[in-house]
């Protein structure tokens, strides 16, 4: 059986759902527009490094952390 892989924007949404935090409020601390972050979870725009470890942060996790998300 192979290995489920999530994208990034489901990695993204998964983590701010298990926080408990909505869309607005993660928007505002990695300092995105709503619609930015939107299209972040959604897979139309691919963070830049710099996002994912501000993200990675915000969570407690660190760059490769975040990545691991939903990979076991």
């Amino acid at each position: 059986m192979g290995i489920m892989k999530i994208t990034l924007g489901e990695k993204f949404r998964l983590l701010r759902e298990c926080a408990q935090k909505d869309e607005r409020e993660v928007s505002e601390s990695l300092k995105l527009s709503l619609t930015t972050y939107k299209r972040i979870e959604d897979d139309f725009i691919y963070p830049k490094d710099c996002l994912i470890r501000k993200a990675a942060e915000l969570y407690g996790l660190d760059y490769d952390g975040f990545l691991k998300i939903g990979e076991e």
